[in-house]
Parts: C-alpha cells; sequence; structure tokens
C-alpha cells in the first residue's frame, strides 16, 4: 500500500510540474532560403518557432525545422515595437542573400524578441 501511495504523489507532482510550467507562444514560418540561427543552419521549408518564457527576464526561442535540424537560441523581449502593418507578425533577417541570419521576432500584439546574439 505505500508503494502504490508514494507511486500516487509521484504522479500528481509531475502533473503538477507540467502545468506549472511558463506558458509558451508557438508560430510557423516558411523559410524560402536557409537560416542561420547561432550555429545551426535551418534549410529553407517551413520552421515552427515556440518562444519559452521562464520565471526569470530569460527568453528561450526554440526553432525546429520540419527538415529535421532545431536549435534554441536566448533572446531578449522588445515592447512595445512599432511596426508598419498592423496586426501581422513577422520574422526580421540579416545579412547578404547567401548567409541570412534570425534577428528578430515581431508580433502582431506589438511585442518582439532580438536574439541576444544578434549582430
Amino acid at each position: 500500500m505505500k508503494i502504490y501511495t508514494t507511486l500516487c504523489c509521484a504522479a500528481l507532482a509531475l502533473c503538477s510540474a507540467i502545468y506549472a510550467q511558463a506558458p509558451a507562444d508557438h508560430l510557423t514560418v516558411h523559410f524560402s532560403a536557409p537560416v542561420t540561427v547561432g550555429e545551426t543552419k535551418l534549410p529553407a521549408g517551413d520552421c515552427d518557432i515556440q518562444v519559452m518564457r521562464g520565471t526569470s527576464d530569460n527568453i528561450i526561442l526554440v526553432l525546429r525545422s520540419q527538415a529535421g535540424p532545431y536549435t534554441a537560441a536566448v533572446a531578449s523581449r522588445m515592447s512595445p515595437v512599432d511596426t508598419d502593418e498592423q496586426g501581422s507578425t513577422s520574422v526580421v533577417l540579416r545579412g547578404p542573400a547567401d548567409d541570412l541570419h534570425l534577428y528578430r521576432i515581431l508580433l502582431a500584439n506589438r511585442t518582439g524578441y532580438q536574439l541576444n546574439n544578434a549582430e
């Protein structure tokens, strides 16, 4: 009976930890050319971006290419952001056409994220 009670308590603690995680935004973008994020080059195609907010000011962007490669990058919050188009989400890339780097992500609610290692 003690083993059963211990297992139930462990399961309850695990479920509580899962629900206590910080909220995350999720968006999908399509890159028409390969894009470099940190040390990882993501191929052209669809890419899922998940914004993970922690209990501190650090924001982690998790980028998963549908072709396979994935990476995570630390970003800083930008708020409020002035955008040319109202209500649109956009990704800002920098560099020459053959070596694009992810620079910023601007969301429709006028908040944005800039990668900490972006030049």
